[in-house]
């Protein structure tokens, strides 16, 4: 496992020889570790964005959501959240997206990282 990207909610870890193959992402809240593809994560930050707004669904009736449900087409996993868990998540993904991008385009154009 390679860290990606850590903050004081989460870490997100690259892992080689998941179990699944297109889940290639680990995220880590507290003591739970979520297997995830790139495209799970997108579709995360997704969820996680709209939490800024008023959910007109039948069970939060315009109020703020305070949980949001992981993608996962196996098991259904729900995240409490509140407006600061929320940014901390938020934050957790963005970084680690931009970190997998960087690192991509980087490689592309063949050019290190040099730590000083």
């Amino acid at each position: 496992m390679n860290l990606i990207y850590k903050n004081e909610y989460g870490a997100i870890y690259s892992v080689e020889g998941a179990p699944n193959p297109n889940c290639s992402h680990q995220l880590i809240i507290g003591s739970i570790g979520i297997y995830m593809s790139l495209h799970d994560l997108s579709y995360l930050l997704d969820i996680v964005e709209a939490c800024h707004y008023p959910c007109h669904c039948e069970n939060c009736q315009g109020k703020f959501p305070d949980k949001i449900f992981l993608p996962n087409g196996n098991t259904e996993m729900c995240l409490h959240i509140d407006p600061f868990v929320l940014a901390d998540l938020e934050e957790l993904i963005k970084q680690t997206q931009f970190e997998l991008n960087i690192t991509q385009t980087l490689d592309a154009y063949k050019i290190g990282r040099h730590h000083f």
